[in-house]
């Protein structure tokens, strides 16, 4: 293989090889599914086995020269196109080149080196929010000359959406060599959001769906990285398949924990001062890491989801918060018959409150304010901003 770190898809590698060796390989293909499911790892993967020097069995040995550059991305014949900023571009015959300053350009070359060691890595240099049509034309003349030792010229074009956004400009271009590409040229389209590519573009590839990953999958790569196996379970079972957020997750899990357990203390437990805390640091995630914010109220939400879950069955076999089972044992026992789906409906619109910008102490207060309501089963039907503030 080209990457012992992609958790191959058997079925799908076995209907590729076949294809491949028995010519009928389309010469467009349209990767997509969910984020993480390793669909870019098996586009480079397949470019690697079509220019292979020496298969093993049905994969690309991973050790010939042309393996080698292709698992650097730095192969003569495959050729990589993704969203770029426009940087000093005023035209659509410019070179790429001009998309990047020297900072951006170190940036990328560091970001492709990461991505041929983690076949999850997603590349994204600031300001690129669009596939330019400078790309494509290069492309065009590129595909026009002959190949290199009669190899195959492999385009891969991820995040391939962006060849609509802001505009199908780029997208309109690419049309007519999708549809009659030079011989021995394959196009691999990958994308996570395959119904924002136009109609058009979508009938000219074959359509090949990746599934999210097996929890017992991720889990195994995991557990390469970290010493707790209940840390590795935990986080293959809250990434809902995605690879790339589970190893993302690796680096900051005892933070994120440390950080969940403050929420949830607080939602217990009518103290004020656990209350400002937790607000506070909610508050600097929202002005730090708006991302990280948005994982914490997911965590919490999943914990709750837990003591639904226990509450109904009284098992423990699916419970995401292994860690945590005395606690949610303790919960459950302490505070019978709670609407749990109330309190999670509540976290919803919290976030969504402060997603939209609303002023996030006023709506954690309100939020905290419920559950106390709902652990003392006082009168109470649902959370509302407005009732709140009218009381």
């Amino acid at each position: 293989m080209i990457n012992n770190n992609l958790i191959l898809n058997k079925s799908i590698w076995e209907k590729l090889f076949h294809s491949w060796k028995t010519n009928k390989l389309p010469h467009a293909l349209l990767f997509h599914g969910p984020e993480g499911s390793g669909k870019e790892g098996h586009a480079i993967e397949l470019a690697g086995l079509i220019n292979c020097n020496s298969i093993d069995n049905i994969n690309p040995c991973g050790k010939c020269y042309s393996c080698k550059k292709i698992k650097k991305i730095q192969h003569e014949n495959v050729k990589l196109i993704l969203p770029l900023p426009r940087g000093k571009i005023k035209s659509s015959s410019d070179s790429t080149t001009k998309s990047f300053t020297e900072k951006s350009l170190n940036e990328y070359i560091s970001q492709v080196s990461i991505k041929s060691k983690n076949p999850y890595y997603q590349i994204h240099i600031p300001g690129a929010n669009t596939i330019l049509i400078n790309s494509i034309r290069e492309i065009k003349r590129d595909i026009s000359l002959n190949t290199i030792n009669n190899q195959w010229k492999i385009i891969l074009i991820f995040q391939s959406e962006k060849l609509c956004i802001p505009n199908q400009e780029a997208a309109n271009s690419i049309l007519k060599i999708l549809e009659e590409p030079p011989k021995k040229t394959l196009f691999i389209l990958v994308s996570s959001h395959p119904n924002s590519i136009i109609s058009t573009i979508l009938s000219r590839c074959q359509n090949i769906y990746f599934p999210p990953l097996a929890v017992n999958n991720i889990k195994k790569i995991l557990e390469n990285k970290i010493k707790d196996p209940n840390d590795s379970q935990i986080i293959a079972n809250i990434s809902l398949g995605n690879m790339r957020t589970a190893l993302e997750l690796t680096k900051t899990f005892p933070e994120a924990i440390r950080n969940l357990n403050c929420i949830i203390n607080a939602c217990f437990i009518n103290n004020p001062k656990l209350w400002s805390e937790s607000i506070e640091l909610l508050t600097k995630l929202k002005n730090s890491n708006f991302q990280m914010m948005n994982q914490l109220f997911y965590f919490t939400i999943l914990f709750f989801r837990d003591l639904l879950y226990y509450s109904y069955s009284g098992e423990t076999t699916k419970i995401i918060f292994i860690n945590n089972i005395k606690k949610i044992e303790s919960i459950n026992q302490k505070y019978q018959n709670i609407n749990w789906d109330l309190c999670i409906n509540n976290i919803e619109k919290t976030q969504n409150y402060i997603n939209r910008n609303g002023y996030l102490p006023l709506h954690m207060t309100c939020l905290f304010t419920s559950f106390q309501k709902i652990l003392k089963k006082e009168p109470y039907n649902s959370f509302d901003l407005n009732d709140w503030v009218q009381l």
